[in-house]
């Protein structure tokens, strides 16, 4: 067990899996195999946080004052907000956001949009729409990432035995993402941050061997897979970090808003963010402990918010909102990334925006600012003229743990999957730490 005074970040380090371990093994490459989650990157926040009384109702009766007993209805369900700079997609990809669903644009071809950003949890797929969660910390003093060879690029990038006595892991099981933010801003690296909640919530005082901690609908544990945290780095991305000058923000609409304000074509932009909001509802049943159910709350309306210095005004009146089409008016609002080479990293598109509200601000001496608000509806997975898309240049991430036998060795080759000892008690479906 490690003995520290404090940690830092310098000592952390954050990973991400699918819920089902072992995916589509056979039966007897389950008995052996264990998994190495993929690292995501750029990481600079994370916090957690669990209401165990949240649930806890106590049992009170006639005849004594203090309760009698309590008992817990209900799930416990820890929360857990995750920030990090943009990258070149390799985040998105891993956590279950479709990072092809835009393609073309490149030598002057017009865009084409495939799926939805969040295509694959509307589809429920197991793989996409939840996530186990692992954060590292090493022994005080220690730097996480490795200073040669990484997991990553190297299957022998894997820590030591008397390394490993050093590190506590906590693990978060079942996690639905329910806010997905992205930032730009003048002066200011563009940066994700995503708010969500898990179902369960693991402890453990060794970085190998982790069962998962994700549960079934019954209460146990998921599957008898196995975890072992591989050493981590900064990643092999091409860029350190992406520039808020390197970001392009357009309007597919040539002309104006009917109902006037600001030119869109012609002003100062200072901020931009995009929100994509993925509350849940739980669906529960008598005889179940846990929620049977938690599916996502349509409609689901993506918003982007724009800041920006005002030049020129655009004409127009506001009653043809009511007594005309002003209102019923969008536009295609598209939002491009480009790195240090010159190429798009990454490519978003709201497809069939409406404008929700524009505000003016004038104070003395200082520049007239504007703020815009625009929203559209995600649509189905086969819809492709409405909604929210996105491509990253390296979001089209490996999905390791759906193999066949033709890609398993590869997955253990590149030190995705590994032999393990099978040294541990033997596995409990109830409580995940033996029996």
């Amino acid at each position: 067990m490690a003995s520290r005074t404090r940690i830092i970040s310098q000592s952390k380090a954050v990973y991400v899996s699918p819920t089902g371990a072992l995916g589509n093994l056979t039966p007897a490459g389950k008995i052996l195999t264990g998994v190495m989650p993929q690292q995501l990157h750029r990481v600079d926040t994370f916090s957690f946080d669990v209401d165990i009384a949240g649930g806890r109702q106590d049992i009170r009766e006639f005849g004594q004052l203090a309760r009698i007993g309590t008992i817990t209805l209900g799930d416990l369900n820890p929360s857990f907000s995750l920030g990090y700079y943009l990258g070149e997609g390799e985040n998105e990809g891993n956590l279950g956001f479709n990072g092809l669903g835009v393609t073309g644009n490149a030598g002057g071809t017009a865009s084409v949009m495939r799926d939805q950003f969040i295509s694959g949890i509307i589809g429920e797929d197991p793989a996409k729409r939840e996530k186990n969660l692992f954060v590292l910390t090493v022994k005080e003093g220690a730097d996480a990432f490795a200073s040669t060879s990484s997991f990553i690029d190297n299957p022998t990038g894997r820590f030591s035995t008397a390394e490993r006595a050093g590190h506590d892991v906590v693990s978060l099981g079942n996690c639905n993402f329910e806010s997905y933010s992205l930032n730009f801003a003048v002066g200011e690296i563009p940066r994700v941050d995503i708010d969500g909640t898990a179902e369960n919530l693991t402890f453990d005082t060794t970085s190998s061997g982790l069962y998962n901690p994700s549960l079934n609908k019954a209460g146990g544990r998921a599957d008898t897979g196995q975890f072992m945290l591989g050493t981590p780095s900064t990643g092999n991305m091409d860029v350190l970090v992406l520039r808020p000058e390197d970001v392009t923000l357009s309007f597919s609409r040539v002309g104006d808003f009917a109902f006037g304000g600001t030119s869109l074509g012609d002003m100062h932009v200072q901020s931009a963010s995009i929100e994509v909001p993925l509350s849940r509802t739980p669906i529960e049943a008598l005889g179940s402990a846990k929620a049977v159910a938690k599916p996502l709350d349509f409609p689901i309306n993506v918003t982007m918010s724009v800041s920006a210095l005002l030049k020129n005004f655009a004409a127009g009146q506001i009653d043809k909102i009511l007594t005309g089409s002003a209102g019923a008016e969008t536009t295609d609002i598209i939002l491009k990334v480009k790195g240090e080479d010159g190429e798009n990293k990454h490519h978003y598109v709201m497809k069939k925006a409406v404008m929700d509200s524009q505000g003016f601000s004038q104070g003395l001496d200082d520049n007239e600012t504007i703020d815009l608000v625009f929203s559209t509806q995600i649509g189905g997975t086969n819809q492709t003229d409405q909604g929210f898309f996105y491509s990253g240049e390296k979001a089209n991430q490996k999905d390791i743990y759906s193999v066949d036998a033709a890609t398993a060795q590869q997955n253990f080759d590149d030190g995705f999957l590994y032999a393990k000892k099978n040294d541990l008690d033997p596995y409990s479906s109830e409580d995940g730490a033996g029996s």
